[in-house]
């Protein structure tokens, strides 16, 4: 994939939602989000999460630079928060009201091509953009300790190892194809 009109969830849209598509100038969105330590000290027990909007409608070029992001967010928080859904909850139901459509928005533009000067908006986000940990938080799933794996859940195998003072998984391999260079590894 080597741009987000390529991706499946774009044709995903498309497919499920045929009329959404039919209109160019419905918002297509990604967001995400990232802890940030302040000033850059990293035994801080305080950090920030911005959370980023990025508009896919734009060319792909310039939908992640730097004048082009929306910032909708920063969570201030101590460090490990656990509420953080409690911020985004007015960003869900904004969204939310977007999908549902925000009516009567102009377009000036349309006299050039035949097209109504007032229109309903409509609105999706395709998806969100984390790292591992920030997507535990994010989503609300383990994503530490015994059930770690959101889509392996209680089926991982695990064990404590009193060496490292902290929870192993040492049949990773088990998930890759029985040909994969990298089964074997681990298992001496």
């Amino acid at each position: 994939m080597r741009l987000v009109a390529d991706s499946p969830a774009v044709a995903h849209i498309e497919g499920s939602w045929p009329e959404f598509a039919r209109d160019p100038r419905h918002v297509r969105l990604g967001l995400a989000s990232d802890e940030v330590s302040p000033y850059s000290i990293k035994s801080s027990t305080y950090s920030t999460w911005p959370v980023a909007l990025m508009n896919y409608n734009i060319p792909p070029w310039l939908a992640t630079k730097k004048g082009f992001i929306i910032l909708a967010l920063i969570i201030p928080s101590p460090k490990q928060t656990t509420n953080f859904d409690v911020f985004l909850q007015p960003l869900v139901e904004e969204l939310s009201q977007l999908w549902q459509g925000v009516s009567d928005v102009f377009d000036d533009r349309t006299h050039r091509i035949g097209r109504d000067r007032w229109f309903t908006l409509r609105g999706i986000m395709m998806w969100t953009m984390h790292d591992y940990p920030g997507y535990g938080i994010v989503s609300g799933f383990q994503t530490k300790g015994y059930c770690a794996c959101p889509t392996c859940a209680v089926d991982l195998p695990y064990s404590w190892s009193y060496q490292l003072r902290k929870v192993v998984y040492m049949e990773f391999s088990t998930f890759l194809p029985l040909d994969h260079p990298f089964r074997g590894v681990g298992e001496d």
